[in-house]
């Protein structure tokens, strides 16, 4: 290209500009937001959250308790991962954190403490380390801590998502700091049982489910006792009770076990997807890069990089994990590819 055609072409896009508009050529050569794997380690979220129950004091503009929640935000971008943000979160003992509602879905992996709730329009969800319970978009909840020690889990919310499609973001407050219990402990397990109540029928995306540790570990330990996928190793869908797929119609999650010895093949896949060690050490190689994980770490495997986990020591290693699958696969986005294919 001549220098004179070159410069023709420069005061076009400064014109464009000026009418908020830009050529094709141009935007195709904006630069692409990179997101990089994260590793983020227990030892400095343990001190960090905790910290935070000592900077962040009950909130005087109202009655109940501000959240303590600090965002992982993976390096150059706003959040964790594309589509889905976690956070670390502390209620100390006797707190409330007062009840709202809003349009992001909401879901909560306990790593720490025990003899707390969330009650979800009226019904309670007891908390115990392990325990995965959900809050769907638009339905009140509230967190209350009546131990003696405090909790700490993991929000992880489609918050950016919600915001990436530019849709109107609704939340309100609920009149009372807490809701009353208006359903019993369980109540929204019926409508995962073999009968539920005649007539009664639940909106897939609106149905608050909860995962106690005490049932998820066993039914990991009794699959382990079949074979083991090359990919993933033994590994469980976390399902909607009302349709049997993914969690929520914007988030899913997964438990995997991977015995002593264990390393799986390198595959990838479109989605992005954000890891919590649950048990366990091991590494997980994402491209070129060694993440060396161990109980209560945090990680990020990116969109379309290849990626196999080892297992490390004698005990086996329990990795929980959540990812946007079901967004790219409504719209038909979704792509795997195994390192055999």
């Amino acid at each position: 290209m001549a220098q004179s055609d070159a410069a023709v072409l420069e005061q076009f896009d400064r014109d464009l500009e000026n009418l908020d508009m830009r050529s094709h050529v141009r935007a195709l050569s904006r630069p692409r937001v990179q997101w990089p794997a994260k590793l983020w380690k227990w030892d400095d979220l343990y001190t960090v959250i905790m910290r935070a129950g000592e900077v962040i004091t009950p909130d005087d503009s109202g009655p109940g308790t501000s959240r303590r929640t600090l965002h992982l935000v993976t390096p150059g971008t706003d959040y964790t991962s594309p589509n889905v943000q976690m956070c670390v979160q502390l209620v100390k003992p006797g707190e409330e954190a007062t009840a709202h509602k809003h349009t992001a879905a909401a879901t909560r992996f306990i790593v720490q403490g025990e003899g707390g709730y969330t009650t979800v329009d009226g019904e309670p969800l007891p908390l115990s380390a392990g325990d995965y319970v959900t809050t769907p978009s638009m339905c009140f909840h509230d967190h209350t801590n009546k131990s003696s020690q405090p909790i700490i889990w993991l929000d992880i919310l489609d918050s950016p998502f919600v915001t990436k499609l530019g849709a109107k973001t609704f939340g309100e407050h609920f009149p009372a700091p807490v809701q009353p219990w208006t359903r019993p402990v369980g109540a929204s397990r019926d409508v995962a049982s073999t009968v539920r109540p005649a007539g009664r029928s639940m909106h897939p995306a609106h149905v608050p489910a909860a995962y106690p540790w005490s049932e998820v570990r066993p039914a990991l330990v009794r699959a382990a006792e079949g074979p083991a996928d090359p990919w993933d190793g033994i590994m469980l869908d976390y399902v909607n009770p009302v349709t049997g797929g993914h969690l929520l119609p914007s988030l899913g999650s997964r438990i995997q076990m991977f015995l002593p010895n264990m390393r799986t093949q390198p595959h990838r896949h479109t989605t992005s997807a954000i890891y919590h060690v649950v048990e366990g050490e091991g590494v997980t190689v994402v491209g070129d890069e060694r993440l060396e994980w161990s109980k209560g770490d945090c990680f990020t495997v990116p969109s379309w990089e290849w990626h196999a986990h080892e297992q490390h020591g004698s005990q086996p290693a329990i990795l929980f994990s959540v990812h946007d699958q079901p967004i790219l696969e409504a719209f038909d986005f979704y792509r795997e590819e195994r390192e055999e294919d």
